[in-house]
């Protein structure tokens, strides 16, 4: 397969997982359990505090629940999402703070973020319904954008769901992924594995995981 074969299908993979989440209804329904991220005694906030927030990108910023508690961390961060109205919700919420960058993404890259530019990347409650290659995608220009020693933060899927259906149909609508093969992606992607930890999720035993990277230093 060429480059532009490859790029043409992830373009078509990150088009699928993106389009339900353009105008949901999810996001008003999800600010009520931005605590399960952020109190002090989660796994979640455990892994985040490890890393260096100097410069900090999140990826699928949807609208800004997360941002606005890293924006309380950071004078340098980065909001990255596929769909241009998440950004303009963010840019009202979190007005207050002036030093964030508001990137438009293409759904399976972190293009066009400077190489070596950020210390610490994050995404929560969306990777978990990422296709297999977009995973893999973001994990290798992951790290492309981190600097040595930075690190990601991702909290993705650990359900070996069936390829020929769509993820909505899956638990939770998660997409295939596992522990494993989340690991074996990022090691490939010249990562280093420093804390995986599998996790329930709606009410389903192991059905998700975090797992901190860190680009060797």
């Amino acid at each position: 397969m060429t480059n532009s074969d490859s790029t043409k299908k992830l373009g078509e993979s990150a088009a699928i997982v993106g389009a339900p989440w353009a105008k949901s209804s999810y996001y008003d329904d999800a600010e009520r359990w931005t605590f399960i991220f952020w109190d002090e005694d989660k796994s979640f906030r455990h892994l985040f505090n490890q890393m260096d927030l100097t410069s900090v990108l999140e990826l699928s910023c949807g609208h800004g629940r997360h941002a606005e508690c890293v924006a309380k961390m950071t004078d340098r961060l980065t909001l990255m999402d596929v769909h241009n109205g998440n950004l303009d919700f963010c840019r009202d919420r979190l007005r207050a703070y002036p030093f964030i960058r508001y990137v438009k993404g293409d759904g399976y890259s972190f293009e066009p973020i400077e190489q070596e530019s950020v210390t610490a990347i994050f995404c929560y409650d969306s990777m978990v319904h990422f296709s297999p290659d977009i995973v893999e995608n973001y994990l290798k220009d992951a790290a492309r954008i981190l600097r040595p020693g930075g690190m990601g933060l991702f909290h993705h899927s650990n359900y070996p769901a069936p390829m020929d259906r769509h993820y909505g149909r899956n638990p939770q609508a998660r997409n295939h992924m596992t522990k494993k093969l989340f690991e074996a992606y990022a090691k490939n992607a010249g990562l280093t594995i420093r804390e995986s930890n599998i996790i329930p999720w709606g009410g389903v035993n192991e059905l998700d995981c975090v797992t901190l990277v860190e680009r060797p230093g």
